[in-house]
């Protein structure tokens, strides 16, 4: 909701809230942030790769080659494919969006994880 004002993560908070005069701020829980990341957010994308390298609660580098070659989806089809799985699942189990970036290397991954965000 707060997108539509133009706030974005990691604005400061007085940004924000020119922005949105109205904004609420809620006081995070980290435990329950993490937990939520560990059981349900992280274990669908280990589906994928096993060895993720995690950035942060709510966000992942993942190899995905090995998943893609075993699968026979080791072409651009298949790597469009496997990233809408991996959205609508997030979606499915956690009422979620997120977004997701698939390249050659990490920092181009990053760079097409913002495009279309949050559901991109």
């Amino acid at each position: 909701m707060a997108r539509k004002f133009g706030i974005r993560s990691a604005m400061p908070g007085f940004l924000a809230k020119q922005l949105c005069p109205s904004l609420i701020f809620i006081k995070p829980n980290k435990e329950k942030y993490k937990k939520v990341s560990d059981e349900e957010f992280k274990t669908i994308l280990r589906e994928y790769d096993e060895k993720l390298e995690s950035v942060g609660f709510d966000e992942a580098n993942l190899d995905i080659t090995d998943y893609l070659q075993s699968n026979g989806l080791d072409h651009p089809e298949g790597r469009i494919y496997i990233g809408q799985k991996i959205r609508q699942a997030v979606k499915e189990k956690m009422n979620m969006t997120c977004s997701v970036g698939i390249a050659c290397n990490k920092m181009l991954a990053k760079i097409c994880s913002e495009l279309d965000k949050p559901n991109g």
